[in-house]
């Protein structure tokens, strides 16, 4: 979404666990703007596929702020002619977990300040309210909200870690702002 890519960059830096050794366990990246090779043709076809329920969506990530400017339409941020905040909000319907990576994607972060002429928030927040580009009553077919991966940007191992926890189904509790607990208890 609406972002600088700094999540993407720090997810690189990931050495507990490396992102390549998540590969090898069997998370397979079905598509990343920055990482991914092939048209956005082949995007197309993955999104359609996706939400027509032929292809499994286990764990969407989401970066940045969701721009639903101008009047709510998403188009000052379009994928192929439709707001990517739609495309978004179909590819979360059809997914297990769905992850804000950033404070961007997870409140609506520096995007999202006054005046906001993008109309930016986050996925589930806006800024520190509840309630997003998804209801605060919204959940994944995994019974779970949006669960936010804070942080400008968020730290590298926090993403990896999680995406960890979630490949290995180890249990997942999460604080008042919907973010893993064993990762946000501190500062």
């Amino acid at each position: 979404a609406g972002a600088c890519g700094g999540d993407t960059l720090s997810l690189l830096c990931a050495d507990n666990p490396p992102l390549e050794q998540l590969v090898e366990e069997g998370l397979e990246l079905l598509w990343q703007p920055s990482l991914s090779v092939g048209s956005t043709r082949r995007l197309e076809r993955m999104i359609t596929a996706i939400t027509g329920g032929q292809t499994t969506l286990d764990i969407l990530c989401v970066e940045g702020s969701l721009i639903t400017g101008p009047r709510n339409t998403g188009l000052w941020d379009p994928l192929r002619g439709r707001g990517k905040k739609d495309v978004i909000a179909e590819l979360a319907e059809a997914a297990t977990y769905v992850l804000a990576v950033g404070t961007c994607a997870a409140y609506g972060g520096v995007h999202a300040a006054a005046p906001n002429p993008a109309d930016c928030l986050g996925m589930q927040f806006d800024k520190d309210s509840p309630g997003g580009l998804l209801p605060s009553t919204w959940r994944s077919r995994s019974g779970f909200p949006v669960i936010n991966l804070a942080g400008c940007p968020t730290h590298p191992n926090t993403i990896t870690k999680f995406l960890a926890f979630l490949l290995r189904g180890l249990p997942v509790t999460l604080d008042e702002w919907q973010r893993p607990s064993v990762f946000f208890t501190t500062t």
